[in-house]
């Protein structure tokens, strides 16, 4: 932590010798230094195509629902109040720091200009990313909407639910 950064603007991260230079590309393709070419990023897509099922902030709804359907999740103590829960975090969040947000540069300025050009193939892979958030749509298409609320258990309901395939509460929600 550097205290004298607390004050930066965009433009002077954006010029300084701190800024990331397309750090998810270099991760996922494993060039750590260096000057990439398209070839990191050809490494990275293909990275994030066999390994991750993506998500996208802009699309939260349909995200959740995707994971919810593709790793069965399923409610567990109690189905209503886990919905409300859900749908304020879907709703509002629950890590705001509104407070310290600084104004996005917009095309044509200067810090944009210079983020984008750091990072260059990071945005070649974000494109990429929201093409495949499409694609992996086919890998739910089966499982129905609201998976998380079929054949969900009731541990702390009074009589206790179970889904057909068995489950036993844990203790601890049982007091």
């Amino acid at each position: 932590y550097s205290p004298e950064l607390k004050d930066w603007t965009i433009e002077q991260y954006a010029e300084s010798d701190r800024i990331e230079n397309n750090w998810m590309t270099r991760q996922l393709s494993g060039q750590l230094s260096g000057d990439l070419d398209d070839n990191a990023v050809n490494v990275a897509m293909d990275v994030i195509r066999s390994k991750f099922l993506v998500g996208l902030m802009t699309e939260m709804d349909r995200t959740m629902e995707r994971f919810e359907k593709f790793f069965q999740w399923k409610f567990k103590v109690n189905p209503e109040n886990q919905e409300a829960c859900r749908e304020r975090l879907m709703s509002g969040g629950s890590n705001s720091n509104s407070a310290n947000k600084k104004e996005m540069p917009k095309e044509g300025d200067i810090a944009y200009e210079k983020l984008m050009w750091q990072n260059q193939y990071d945005m070649q892979l974000y494109d990429f990313i929201v093409e495949l958030f499409e694609e992996q749509e086919a890998f739910v298409s089966g499982v129905p909407d609201g998976y998380r609320l079929i054949d969900a258990t009731c541990c702390k309901c009074d009589p206790p639910t179970f889904p057909p395939e068995g489950y036993e509460c844990p203790k601890a929600i049982q007091n």
